[in-house]
């Protein structure tokens, strides 16, 4: 399943990598797309949509309490 965010408060694209990549690290996430200019982060995942979302909120604010990331 698809699941989409808006992420708000990464400073440059090198953050956007890396905060894809903490995210591609959740379990049950197969892909992780996003795009630092539109702050669209899509998520491809078998896991229960509300794991998910928990998961990558807790990712965005381990990265940095500047991250916000809100399902669209």
């Amino acid at each position: 399943m698809t699941h989409k965010y808006t992420v708000t408060g990464l400073d440059c694209p090198n953050c956007a990598k890396k905060l894809s990549g903490m995210i591609e690290k959740i379990e049950g996430v197969e892909s992780v797309k996003l795009n630092f200019l539109s702050e669209e982060l899509t998520v491809v995942s078998d896991a229960e949509a509300a794991a998910l979302d928990k998961a990558v909120k807790a990712a965005g604010r381990e990265f940095s309490r500047k991250v916000t990331i809100d399902r669209k």
